[in-house]
């Protein structure tokens, strides 16, 4: 597997920074939950799309030290690394 990342620390956006438009990307989330405070939402960007955490899952040990995944297709993905209070972001392939 490769993996491709610049390793420079990323900046999370929280659900309060996010635009009317970009809000309307993550329509599953309760907006009127978080707006209220009962729930939350973090974010960041990477290569020009917004993700949010939960789409990410915990990577298997053979990916360690990366911390979570979120598959594009069956052979490539993003991998992210969470470090103090922002993170890595990365790509594999294989």
């Amino acid at each position: 597997m490769d993996i491709v990342t610049n390793n420079i620390p990323r900046n999370f956006i929280g659900d309060y920074q996010l635009s009317k438009k970009e809000r309307e990307e993550f329509d599953y989330l309760d907006w009127a939950a978080i707006d209220d405070g009962r729930d939350s939402a973090t974010f960041f960007k990477y290569k020009g799309r917004l993700y949010d955490l939960r789409e990410f899952v915990i990577t298997p040990e053979a990916l360690k030290p990366w911390d979570g995944m979120s598959a594009d297709s069956a052979f490539s993905g993003v991998l992210i690394r969470l470090v103090d209070d922002q993170i890595i972001v990365g790509k594999y392939f294989s």
